[in-house]
């Protein structure tokens, strides 16, 4: 299976959001790894483990920084945060209850999720991080 990769159109600019784009996929491409390997079942399971952990964590840090700037658009963003998590989990007990998935599918969905959401939700989110921080122009200042 194909690694997911962070390329230069997935920066989005905020030393926040992509640190934790970093991370978030780099546990995504060790899913991806024990899913293609002959590790067994119990490996697959604990990276889906770390991957849904983590992306809690990620997902929090996010839904702090809408709140702290007041973001517009937070609902629909925090929307598809919930509903990634929870096809997250829904894998991830059909894993631990010894079921089977159609691993391509897997991938194919996170890597597609992953580079549509950065795209069009989270560079949206970095712009208005990077508006809130901005100073204020002189003539504001008087």
């Amino acid at each position: 299976m194909a690694q997911f990769t962070l390329t230069d159109d997935l920066h989005t600019g905020s030393r926040l959001i992509d640190g934790d784009h970093r991370r978030l996929i780099g546990l995504v491409n060790l899913l991806l790894k024990a899913m293609e390997g002959v590790q067994g079942p119990e490996r697959i399971s604990e990276a889906m483990t770390n991957l849904v952990a983590y992306t809690e964590e990620h997902f929090g840090r996010e839904e702090a920084e809408m709140e702290r700037i007041q973001y517009v658009a937070s609902l629909a963003h925090q929307t598809e945060h919930a509903k990634l998590l929870k096809q997250l989990v829904e894998l991830k007990a059909i894993l631990d209850a010894g079921g089977r998935i159609n691993e391509p599918a897997v991938a194919e969905f996170l890597g597609e999720w992953l580079r549509d959401h950065i795209l069009s939700t989270d560079m949206k989110l970095a712009a208005a991080l990077k508006l809130r921080s901005a100073p204020a122009p002189l003539a504001q200042l008087h």
